[in-house]
């Protein structure tokens, strides 16, 4: 059973430590910028963050941790060398915990090791590697399966069971085409073309999720092939025409 933490800023050291303290319980991820830290929180489900301010503050980044929660709410661990002085602020930006980065690596990876107990015990991550246990969050939208639940921009949406299964099939599968029958096998379990097609479902979900369906962000048609899926802004519109997708 193996979790996933994604680091960001700590000194070679210090991850080697934590890393070795903790191999049986986590895989880490280091990210070499905050860029790339975004990128990866928005593909990947991760399971704990852990982030070191002392380098945020280097590269006068401080302001990327509040944008985290826009894509995943992942516990956010930060190290800091004034914990006391950056509480109150860091609590208020979204994180979970801030520590001290001059205490024992021992020390910190107990309390890293503490955070992806109480997360993953929350989520009933009993296995990790097994998607439907997990909750995840891409761009603007979060969803989590064993509670049926979406919220879209913070806000909670209803979707009925077919607009549910079709969304949680697209968020698990970003930005590859998905052909009308994988999305009818796969979001739906039918097997052969299903006879109204899926453009109807599409265009309920897109009237749900898109802050303006006529330019979906979201769901892409990719012509004559089918949807996509991303979590990434395009200044694009894609004027898509469900008539030109094989049904």
């Amino acid at each position: 059973m193996e979790y996933s933490a994604l680091t960001i800023g700590l000194t070679d050291e210090l991850f080697s430590n934590i890393q070795t303290l903790l191999t049986s319980n986590l895989r880490f991820t280091p990210s070499l910028t905050v860029q790339d830290a975004s990128r990866l929180l928005i593909q990947q489900v991760f399971h704990l963050l852990v982030v070191d301010l002392e380098y945020l503050r280097s590269i006068l980044q401080v302001d990327w941790l509040p944008s985290v929660r826009r894509v995943t709410f992942v516990p956010i661990v930060v190290l800091s060398d004034t914990p006391e002085r950056d509480l109150h602020s860091l609590i208020h930006h979204g994180v979970d915990i801030c520590i001290s980065s001059k205490q024992a690596p021992f020390l910190i990876a107990d309390i890293i090791l503490s955070q992806l107990r109480r997360y993953t015990e929350y989520n009933h991550f009993n296995n990790p590697e097994n998607a439907e246990a997990a909750s995840f969050q891409a761009g603007d939208i979060f969803i989590d399966p064993p509670r049926r639940m979406v919220k879209v921009r913070g806000q909670s949406v209803n979707l009925r069971p077919r607009e549910f299964s079709l969304l949680l099939y697209f968020m698990r599968n970003i930005n590859i085409v998905l052909t009308s029958e994988q999305i009818c096998e796969h979001a739906w379990g039918m097997e052969g073309s299903y006879k109204r097609g899926v453009s109807g479902p599409i265009a309920i979900l897109r009237k749900i999720i898109e802050t303006d369906p006529t330019c979906p962000r979201y769901i892409e048609t990719v012509s004559r092939i089918g949807y996509r899926f991303t979590a990434y802004h395009s200044e694009i519109c894609d004027n898509y025409s469900d008539d030109e997708v094989a049904l």
